[in-house]
């Protein structure tokens, strides 16, 4: 069962019919019994019973962590919880890591490599729901709160479906209350609940759908365009994957809403970002907080001079690199040159202000602000080409004919060969400015549409995205991207 699929859409209408037919204190076992049903029928029973092996040794260490008197003892539960997860993770998710440092190796030495890769699946959501299970384990080592008592409870936190696939990671505390005793939600919950989920479906399959028939088909062969492809489709993934993740989120968020639950914040629109720094604020902002929260500040922050803070800040982006694979292409694109963005950024600060004094410059005006996001948006993208390419050495070319570095076949004018025609790209401009006008209310704190006008939308919504979702060649809806990660 996917996301995108007739079956879900029955999954969530059992699932919200039977919530209003019994009483408020069963929706708890009933989204319990439902979660657990979509990952046996998304992951099979062995994403199963790795998902309730997980829950069920994190809820006795958290347990046992609050019952013991003893340091030491306390201690080696949370390291023995702690390596039973990660290791858990390597194992599924690394695999092929020392495999493709070899590749890496052997293209630094100008010679190429082909990495002998193993075919072992991971379980469904292993990424998110680790993640949640050490934090919460962490946080009642640390007395930040009473261990959960209620294994039902906490099986709903682990094993969600709403969030287990592609997050948000949520954090124990913030959920609890909607975990433990998911309310009834009213018809303004319904109504804006659906109309998030719609928006996420516009996103998903009117925008980043379409953007993939071209992103796809440039990424398969780089060496084949002129610059001005690559260009164009660089930006194209950026967009796509933003479309594609936010998508899902908003759509994910807004059934959760129609249950009875609010899952924590995962994007604040974060191409309106003035630096990489913000941008991390504001992009996945679950996975950063928990890095913030469990590695940074552990490790001291920025609380020990500005050396150790710069070699806290390589360690996170290092290990968030590392969570989205064990390829470098992972774990520079979104790593280690997010950390070399930021450090240089941070250097280069007094020379930003010596400059802006000189010429007499207002850092707040509007058009400097324009200039600064759309900076950040093309380091962002340069570090997503190598997130979306196979290899560094593919990255590379790609990078090398952005830069004119070599002279391809198909130039812009040539974008109908990617199998997307002037219809298409027009209905991608005029979704893309119905993101951006939407960001940009909500940016400015204003309200997208008022109450009276909700079901309206609804209405179009719904049209849009039976009319102008994108099923088209090589189509394939349950294919979110962050879902392998």
């Amino acid at each position: 069962m996917e996301y995108i699929s007739y079956s879900f859409i029955v999954f969530v209408a059992a699932g919200l019919l039977v919530c209003a037919l019994l009483p408020v204190r069963y929706r708890r076992y009933v989204l319990l019994s439902g979660s657990l049903l979509f990952v046996g029928l998304s992951g099979g029973f062995f994403s199963l019973g790795s998902l309730l092996l997980g829950i069920g040794l994190s809820f006795l260490a958290g347990r046992l962590i609050e019952a013991s008197g003893s340091r030491t003892m306390r201690r080696w539960v949370l390291l023995l919880t702690v390596l039973f997860h990660l290791s858990l993770l390597f194992w599924f998710k690394y695999q092929d890591l020392w495999e493709y440092t070899k590749e890496l190796y052997w293209y630094l030495r100008g010679t190429e490599y082909l990495p002998e890769l193993t075919e072992r699946r991971a379980p469904l959501g292993i990424s998110f729901y680790t993640l949640m299970l050490i934090g919460y384990v962490a946080d009642i080592y640390m007395r930040k709160y009473r261990a959960e008592t209620s294994i039902s409870t906490f099986a709903l936190y682990g094993s969600y479906f709403g969030h287990i696939v592609q997050g948000p990671i949520d954090a124990f505390d913030e959920v609890r209350a909607d975990m433990e005793g998911p309310g009834r939600p009213g018809v303004q919950d319904m109504e804006s609940g659906a109309l998030l989920m719609l928006y996420g479906l516009f996103k998903k399959l009117v925008i980043a759908e379409r953007l993939a028939v071209p992103v796809n088909a440039v990424f398969s062969d780089p060496a084949s365009y002129h610059w001005s492809v690559l260009l164009i489709c660089a930006f194209g993934f950026t967009l796509q994957l933003y479309m594609d993740f936010s998508g899902c989120v908003d759509m994910v968020t807004g059934i959760s809403r129609m249950f009875g639950i609010r899952l924590s914040q995962n994007f604040r629109q974060p191409f309106f970002s003035q630096s990489i720094a913000e941008f991390w604020r504001r992009w996945h902002m679950t996975l950063g907080a928990f890095f913030r929260k469990y590695v940074y500040i552990p490790l001291g922050g920025n609380r020990h001079g500005v050396l150790r803070k710069h070699l806290n800040t390589i360690v996170v982006f290092l290990l968030s690199g590392l969570w989205h694979g064990g390829n470098w292409t992972y774990i520079i694109g979104t790593g280690l040159l997010h950390c070399v963005y930021m450090i240089l950024g941070q250097c280069l600060r007094p020379v930003n202000t010596a400059v802006l004094r000189l010429f007499h410059m207002d850092r707040d005006a509007l058009p400097l602000r324009v200039l600064r996001s759309l900076w950040v948006f093309l380091l962002v993208t340069i570090g997503f080409v190598l997130f979306r390419s196979e290899s560094v050495a593919m990255a590379m070319t790609y990078l090398g004919g952005m830069a004119g570095l070599q002279a391809g076949i198909y130039e812009a004018a040539d974008l109908s060969v990617l199998g997307i025609g002037t219809p298409d790209i027009l209905i991608i401009l005029a979704g893309l400015l119905t993101v951006f006008y939407v960001s940009l209310k909500r940016e400015l704190g204003h309200p997208v549409c008022s109450s009276a006008r909700r079901r309206d939308l609804i209405g179009v919504l719904i049209f849009t995205v039976i009319v102008l979702g994108f099923y088209g060649r090589g189509y394939d809806a349950s294919a979110f991207i962050y879902a392998a990660f």
